[in-house]
């Protein structure tokens, strides 16, 4: 069965719903279980988005992935919704308790047989040669910004010692690159800053990019069909990062970022409107 990957690192089924997953009698129990995780996930989302809680909301989308697991010693069906470590440990308990409350509403009416919810840091993957990938990493050679800054798996797509999740970012990087070195005088050019974690007022955030041009920093964003939410959390997102001293806020759509000579047009805009903006 084909997947759709996403940023998060969650699970997407492609083009069946979920309940046609989960009583798919060739269908693995792996993907059923996978199937009712995300099913959940998103009826916790798309309810807490109904009641206007928005920040709740931006809380699930840092869920990296969500796990239905046996617990045998207690004879239950348990979700797990795993976080970076700087976002879990930026979940209060008052945060976590909201996410119980909704969880209960969610799985009582889905009826998927799945008692309880927890909260967890990502594990680290690593290799039989994890002591030298460590000792690499401690001295240096390894990726420089933060979104790198565990011990993962080789990553993907790397440049400049700087560590991207995909080809897209990637590719607004080079681009950004270019601009930088070739398009703009030394004396007046731009700093780029890829995943770099950052916190906000009540919120621990990766934005895609932050770029500085000429004493101001601003946010690009790269949208794609991992962003599920609905544009409003996004747009409320995007009001925090301006409260929080960022001049300017900006998205690409992925079919921009595919596109080279749109995509070099947008920045071109972009940088503009940083530079404008008062």
């Amino acid at each position: 069965m084909a997947e759709q990957p996403i940023r998060s690192g969650t699970w997407v089924p492609a083009a069946r719903t979920y309940d046609e997953i989960i009583n798919d009698g060739q269908a693995s129990e792996e993907d059923r279980r996978r199937a009712k995780a995300d099913s959940l996930l998103g009826h916790m989302a798309a309810l807490l988005f109904q009641r206007g809680e928005l920040p709740h909301v931006e809380l699930l989308r840092q869920v990296r992935s969500a796990e239905i697991e046996d617990d045998y010693e207690n004879r239950s069906i348990d979700l797990w919704l795993e976080f970076d470590p700087a976002d879990y440990a930026s979940l209060a308990e008052d945060a976590q308790e909201a996410l119980r409350q909704v969880f209960s509403r969610v799985s009582a009416r889905l009826d998927y047989g799945v008692d309880w919810i927890g909260f967890r840091e990502t594990m680290p993957r690593v290799g039989p040669d994890w002591r030298e990938r460590l000792e690499a990493m401690m001295s240096g050679d390894r990726p420089a910004n933060q979104a790198r800054r565990m011990m993962p798996e080789k990553p993907t797509f790397v440049e400049d010692r700087l560590a991207f999740t995909n080809a897209g970012e990637l590719r607004v990087y080079r681009a950004l690159k270019h601009i930088q070195e070739s398009e703009l005088p030394a004396e007046e050019t731009i700093s780029i800053f890829p995943l770099p974690y950052g916190r906000v007022s009540g919120h621990t955030w990766e934005p895609d990019l932050v770029v500085t041009y000429r004493g101001r920093a601003g946010v690009l964003e790269i949208d794609g069909p991992h962003h599920r939410v609905r544009r409003a959390v996004d747009t409320s997102r995007d009001h925090l990062l301006r409260d929080a001293g960022f001049a300017f806020v900006d998205r690409l759509p992925v079919e921009v970022v595919d596109n080279p000579k749109e995509l070099m047009a947008s920045l071109m805009r972009f940088l503009r409107r940083l530079r404008e903006t008062s």
